[in-house]
């Protein structure tokens, strides 16, 4: 009686440690945890396949001082896969500082376990969220209309034409 039980034990602890593999990651994230992750080897090959406009990624590098910015991410959707990598080349090009970087990997309820960004209201993944201190002067939720690089540049330009009042 007692190795049944400990088998039905043994068996439950297992398969939670085997739903808890497969479960959605949730929370903050380094770029060094999904590149080191081989069921993540979409990022790696998208990285390296990205080749965003040297143009906008200068206009992102002359001004990647002054913004930070939020993501908030699915780590298994098609949109997540496509554009997580080109935001993460784009960031590379343009020497965008890590400190001004913030990953958030979320579930498909769009939780990340994290109260402040979750007061971002996030709707789609990924979203992307330009901000200038603690305010979100800027927002890619899920499309992109030019490229990652030129709806980066171009929300950084409409900001700081805001703050001069050329807008």
């Amino acid at each position: 009686m007692w190795i049944k039980s400990i088998l039905l034990g043994g068996c439950l602890l297992l398969s939670t440690f085997a739903f808890a593999q497969n479960g959605a990651m949730k929370g903050k994230i380094d770029t060094k945890t999904i590149i080191n992750d081989a069921n993540h080897a979409w990022f790696y090959a998208g990285v390296n396949k990205y080749q965003p406009n040297a143009t906008m990624v200068n206009y992102i590098k002359t001004n990647n001082d002054k913004f930070k910015i939020l993501v908030v991410t699915g780590l298994e959707d098609e949109k997540s896969k496509a554009l997580l990598p080109a935001f993460y080349k784009t960031m590379i090009m343009a020497s965008y500082p890590e400190e001004n970087i913030s990953i958030y990997a979320a579930d498909n309820k769009m939780q990340t376990g994290d109260d402040k960004v979750q007061s971002y209201k996030i709707k789609k993944l990924p979203t992307f969220i330009l901000l200038k201190g603690e305010k979100e002067v800027g927002r890619i939720n899920g499309d992109i209309h030019q490229s990652m690089e030129g709806d980066l540049a171009a929300m950084m330009l409409k900001a700081i034409k805001k703050e001069k009042g050329d807008e």
